[in-house]
């Protein structure tokens, strides 16, 4: 894939995780279940690392997230992978473990914390 069609998938992963905040600020049941996944902690911190750039998300205990571009010194969970394929497993296309075994997703930190963030990310996907 050419610098371009990278590009633009990289802004289609920041682009869906863009929606899962918009749904999140947006619907109490989606901030409660958060809420109950996130205590007794400040926050998680997700690094998103993909066709060169890195981006995380902070989901705090309020019940909000952010998105922020750069590298983050200590997220609990780096996700590694080509867009397209992170886009396919965030939407529910590509089953999480496949990409893993093929060497095509590296996870690195706390992958347990990978349930409760595709729960979040299916309850926005189905708010839609």
């Amino acid at each position: 894939m050419d610098e371009g069609g990278m590009k633009m998938s990289v802004d289609k992963v920041k682009k869906f995780m863009k929606m899962v905040t918009t749904q999140l600020k947006n619907d109490e049941s989606m901030q409660k279940f958060v809420k109950d996944w996130v205590y007794p902690y400040d926050g998680k911190i997700f690094q998103v690392e993909t066709d060169g750039q890195k981006f995380y998300a902070v989901i705090t205990k309020d019940g909000e997230m952010t998105m922020h571009e750069g590298e983050y010194p200590s997220p609990d969970v780096i996700y590694r992978a080509k867009s397209d394929i992170l886009l396919g497993i965030f939407t529910g296309k590509i089953p999480f473990w496949n990409p893993i075994k093929s060497w095509e997703l590296f996870v690195i930190g706390a992958a347990h914390e990978s349930v409760p963030l595709s729960e979040l990310i299916l309850q926005a996907l189905m708010k839609m």
